[in-house]
């Protein structure tokens, strides 16, 4: 089975019933939508048309929020419908952003992420949907895909019918009869001209509208939508840069300082433990049931890179435990002596903490590539670039300290300029690092980088003084310079890195 619907764009009127009934049968909360009433207009006075589009979950044959999921909270059905399990739910938020249709939210009386599940606790009975019941004109037309009997299967056999965002590549189960484009593309329309009879929540998202609007002229005007806030903030952004940093110190400490011994410097282990300790309390923070954070590693779905990338964080924080336990033994005991003078012991030691640290910055980047609805996430080539970031953060962080840590400050520099050379030929190539078939949502969203609501933040900041400045700075054979290069490397990088997060959440994807 394959549960699905067919919605008649023809034949809606807008008038919300659909909307109203959802909430009532499954007790959605105020401001929470599991379907809802999109309303576009294109055309000038007086020759002016207007539209309704019903907006849902559409019930993906290749649903990409199950595969992102990191404790197996979300599953297909044997009917096809795609449910959440709030009993596991963690509120980590990742299937919000993997989602292209915005179909999910947040219930923040329970912290944990609901959508419309086809009302399953009617079909189970033979019932239809409430929204289906409901709807004064039967534009709602739910039924089973894999019946070739069904009324769905009939009008899809007869063709003529459009699927929001197919590049997506999900599969979707919701089909518009007699589609309009604007109302099914979020990129023709523009909601810059305000609402018929209700105010946009300033902030972020209207600001990338506006901008939009200015950019590029839209065939279509969105006059009424529902508000979905952008799911990760500063936490988020956070935890990219002390994970950069954690990661960092390790593999710039290792090629840069390898001739002083890694064990004989407890204090780069012990600094990239507590950063790996701040990481992890970022990460458990911002999920919604921290309660149930242990969950990852209990019960992980193995599709999901936020599940593996719980166990690379883990065996990371192990390995520098390890390292920093064998710097503060002075002397070692005698066992431990013995046991790191066995054959190449110490050499696979480092081989696999140089391992887990460069997966430990690379892997948000794979896990980035799962959100299928953040589109400037999904950019090719960004594993390398988060690899180079952790280096700038690593070398810049150890330069920072190497007046108080004893560290040799000539090799870092080198490490630093290297770093900050391959960070800055990476930010400059981002225009060309669009993913396959999805290149137009890229470029819009990059454009609010390099010349939207972030370009004054990414230029002046994330380049100028995190990149420009810290490289003149190196060039220039005064010591104490190269600690402010390495201070200003992290500012710039932070800055980077909370741009990609919030622009990358900024464009409407419904």
């Amino acid at each position: 089975m394959q549960y699905g619907f067919i919605i008649d764009q023809g034949r809606c009127i807008g008038c919300h019933a659909c909307t109203v009934a959802c909430k009532s049968e499954n007790e959605v909360p105020l401001g929470d939508f599991r379907t809802w009433v999109k309303y576009t207009e294109e055309g000038a006075f007086p020759s002016v048309k207007r539209s309704f589009t019903v907006l849902r979950c559409n019930q993906c044959t290749a649903a990409p929020c199950i595969a992102i999921c990191p404790v197996t909270a979300l599953s297909k059905r044997t009917d096809g419908i795609v449910d959440i399990d709030p009993s596991v739910c963690i509120g980590c938020k990742a299937c919000m952003q993997a989602c292209p249709y915005d179909a999910l939210y947040l219930n923040e009386g329970t912290g944990t992420a609901q959508k419309c599940h086809f009302c399953a606790h009617r079909t189970e009975q033979g019932l239809a949907p409430a929204c289906a019941v409901v709807c004064p004109t039967e534009a709602i037309l739910p039924g089973d895909f894999d019946d070739p009997d069904s009324i769905v299967s009939r009008i899809r056999r007869e063709g003529g019918l459009g699927v929001r965002k197919p590049e997506a590549g999900t599969g979707p189960n919701v089909f518009y009869k007699a589609p309009v484009e604007a109302g099914i593309t979020p990129m023709e329309t523009t909601p810059s001209g305000g609402y018929l009879f209700a105010n946009q929540t300033p902030g972020l998202q209207v600001d990338a509208a506006l901008f939009r609007a200015m950019e590029e002229k839209a065939r279509a005007r969105t006059t009424y939508n529902v508000d979905h806030p952008a799911p990760w903030g500063w936490m988020v952004s956070a935890y990219l840069l002390t994970k950069s940093i954690a990661a960092g110190i390790f593999l710039a400490g290792f090629l840069a300082l390898r001739p002083q011994g890694l064990v004989a410097s407890p204090w780069i282990h012990l600094s990239a433990l507590i950063l790996m300790t701040l990481t992890a309390g970022l990460l458990v923070g911002d999920l919604k049931r921290p309660d149930r954070f242990l969950l990852i590693l209990l019960r992980p779905q193995w599709n999901s890179w936020l599940a593996k990338g719980a166990v690379i964080l883990t065996a990371y924080g192990i390995l520098l435990t390890g390292w920093a336990a064998l710097g503060l033994l002075d002397p070692l005991p005698p066992r431990v002596q013995a046991l790191l003078a066995l054959p190449g012991l110490a050499s696979i030691l480092t081989v696999l903490t140089c391992l887990a640290a460069a997966l430990t910055a690379m892997y948000t980047a794979w896990l980035f590539e799962q959100a299928k609805g953040r589109v400037l996430w999904m950019k090719r080539g960004l594993a390398g670039h988060l690899l180079f970031q952790a280096l700038v953060a690593g070398s810049g962080f150890l330069l920072l300290a190497s007046p108080v840590a004893d560290l040799a400050a000539g090799p870092l520099r080198w490490m630093l300029g290297i770093s900050l050379l391959l960070h800055g030929l990476m930010t400059l190539a981002e225009p060309q690092l669009a993913p396959e078939g999805r290149q137009r949502e890229y470029h819009a969203a990059a454009s609010l980088v390099s010349r939207g609501p972030f370009a004054r933040l990414h230029w002046s900041v994330g380049v100028g003084a995190g990149i420009l400045l810290p490289a003149i700075l190196l060039a220039l054979p005064i010591p104490a310079l190269w600690s402010l290069a390495g201070a200003l490397a992290l500012i710039g990088l932070g800055v980077e890195e909370h741009i990609l997060v919030r622009a990358g959440q900024a464009l409407p994807i419904s």
